[in-house]
């Protein structure tokens, strides 16, 4: 019989091995196809989520400027933000995403974010080694783990000597039965009773932390594993990982206690659960969870940190794999932007553009020929190359900058702003980043469009003017002629052009010096066979307009 217990025992174990074993093999296999083909299936996450490390640290104290919402919205960051979320946990995806948002003139730790990059990009077995680590983690919505090192003392439950008193009853109870059955039994039925009916109460309002606090051991976890690792270029990482992780290690054996049978699929769940309960190790080991945490913040940050820095120093390896060009940006202190070759990150089979842009650039165009594409470009691969050091070019040049749009303005219905009021709220934006003397590159589309003719030309002009006058850079696009004549002192004029083939109005979505002379409104109406009438007296008054400087007047006569 012993024998046979045993051969039962080593066929588990081998059982144990052998599915370990398969399932790493098949995520190598994953992995290694992912960056194959430069392609992957992207796990499904809430935004709210993955801005939590963003928001916490928005409102700390420590915070610091970065890409404001508006700027976000207006350039799909979003989306951009997708194509490079290869991480394999939240937490990277946290750390991806505020790296995305958090823009620093400074540029401090850029050297060492390259030489990871580098690194995890060109080893490819310490690569796959922090990935299964990494996948090990995995994500877990709305863990809000960040929070934990920005507020973690507010996170305590109250009453925890109450707590521990009623856990010390049953242990009351049994004792007391050698002496009495009938009161030790009575005290550990009351007990029982008392603590089921603390720890439903509590659990319902802590379900959220209990969670977050599963899935902070997992980190804590994943941390320990990564002071293992066994590779010199991984040497530094691993004495980061070994410092912060000794006064952590404690919270693996709380949260042990506080998963008994919490796990699922075990015969003794039930059991542990009643253990848990009589009790209440719940709120016992989260309360000392949370106390550790908040005593040892700047390790726990520090672990998280380097584990959402790994993880996201993967994903933007394999994004760079992924696209056709790429190039690290070079910086330098004068107002100028320059690139080679520049694509937009978000266009399959982008049109690329070569530009040396100066302090104050102009950009006009017809409808449609590629404007609010070039200065969206631009935007967006500022932000790439002062957050990811990564831009979608053959060459950049440029200041570091904080970058800040005025695009795709909306009126807000429920703030009682018309467009105008939108329009010119978003612009003032940009103006106090300036007036607060703060190095600015800034991108205007179609300027202060929502008012009428005259006083928009007046407006844009003296907006324009205030611009060239102070600190910073910017990149305006514009249908108004008007502007190229006013501003030609002070912007350079660059512009898009249209051509006519075979009745269609065709662009070549590239940049050329110098303003606009074409339009192509009244021709747009032409191929969408609008009455002759409609297009030939819209053609009449545009030509003696810009002839004349004066409107003719439009009659009521039928014909």
């Amino acid at each position: 019989m012993p024998n046979l217990l045993n051969i039962l025992v080593v066929v588990a174990f081998m059982f144990i091995i052998n599915h370990l074993l398969t399932r790493k093999k098949k995520k190598l296999e994953k992995f290694r196809e992912e960056w194959k083909t430069g392609k992957f299936i992207r796990q499904r996450e809430a935004i709210e989520s993955i801005s939590s490390y963003w928001s916490n640290k928005k409102n700390s104290k420590s915070f610091y400027d970065g890409v404001d919402q508006l700027t976000w919205d207006d350039l799909s960051m979003n989306k951009v933000f997708q194509k490079l979320n290869y991480t394999q946990t939240t937490v990277g995806s946290e750390y991806l995403f505020n790296q995305l948002r958090e823009i620093t003139p400074s540029l401090e730790h850029k050297q060492e974010d390259e030489n990871l990059y580098m690194i995890v990009a060109n080893n490819q077995a310490l690569r796959e080694k922090i990935l299964l680590l990494l996948s090990g983690l995995g994500k877990r919505d709305y863990s809000n783990s960040s929070s934990f090192f920005y507020d973690g003392g507010s996170k305590k439950v109250k009453n925890t000597s109450l707590f521990t008193l009623l856990a010390f009853l049953p242990i009351v109870a049994v004792v007391l039965l050698f002496f009495n059955l009938k009161w030790g039994l009575c005290c550990l039925l009351t007990s029982f009773l008392i603590n089921t009916i603390i720890y439903y109460r509590n659990k319902s309002m802590l379900e959220y932390d209990l969670s977050s606090i599963t899935y902070i051991a997992s980190i804590i976890n994943t941390g320990k594993r990564f002071s293992s690792v066994n590779q010199s270029e991984f040497n530094s990482y691993v004495k980061r990982f070994k410092e912060n992780m000794k006064p952590l290690k404690k919270i693996l054996f709380l949260s042990n206690i506080s998963s008994l049978g919490n796990k699922g699929g075990g015969e003794f769940d039930v059991i542990f659960e009643y253990i848990r309960i009589l009790f209440l190790l719940d709120f016992i080991s989260y309360n000392k969870i949370v106390k550790t945490i908040s005593h040892h913040q700047k390790q726990y940050r520090e672990v998280w940190q380097l584990i959402g820095k790994l993880d996201a120093a993967i994903a933007v390896a394999f994004y760079r794999k992924s696209i056709d060009t790429y190039c690290t940006p070079k910086f330098v202190d004068n107002e100028e932007l320059l690139f080679e070759n520049m694509a937009h990150p978000l266009i399959k089979h982008p049109v690329t553009n070569t530009s040396a842009l100066g302090k104050c650039t102009l950009v006009t165009g017809s409808n449609a020929s590629g404007k609010s594409t070039y200065i969206k470009a631009i935007a967006i691969n500022a932000i790439l190359a002062q957050t990811i050091n990564t831009v979608l070019a053959e060459k950049w040049i440029m200041k570091p900058s904080y970058v800040a749009t005025s695009m795709a303005i909306q009126d807000n219905v429920l703030n009682g702003d018309s467009y105008f009021i939108a329009e010119i709220k978003s612009l003032k934006r940009i103006v106090q980043l300036i007036e607060e003397g703060k190095p600015c590159l800034s991108f205007v589309d179609e300027i202060l469009k929502g008012t009428n003719t005259v006083e928009r030309i007046a407006a844009s002009a003296s907006m324009m003017e205030w611009l060239a006058s102070n600190k910073g850079m910017s990149i305006i696009a514009s249908h108004d002629i008007e502007l190229t004549e006013i501003a030609s002192h002070v912007y350079t004029n660059y512009h898009f052009r249209e051509s006519i083939e075979n009745g269609e109005v065709r662009f070549d979505y590239t940049i050329h010096p110098g303003p606009s002379n074409t339009r192509n409104a009244i021709k747009l109406l032409e191929v969408l066979a609008y009455p002759q009438s409609i297009t030939e007296k819209a053609n009449k008054l545009a030509k003696d307009f810009t002839k004349s400087r004066v409107w003719e007047e439009i009659s009521n006569e039928s014909k």
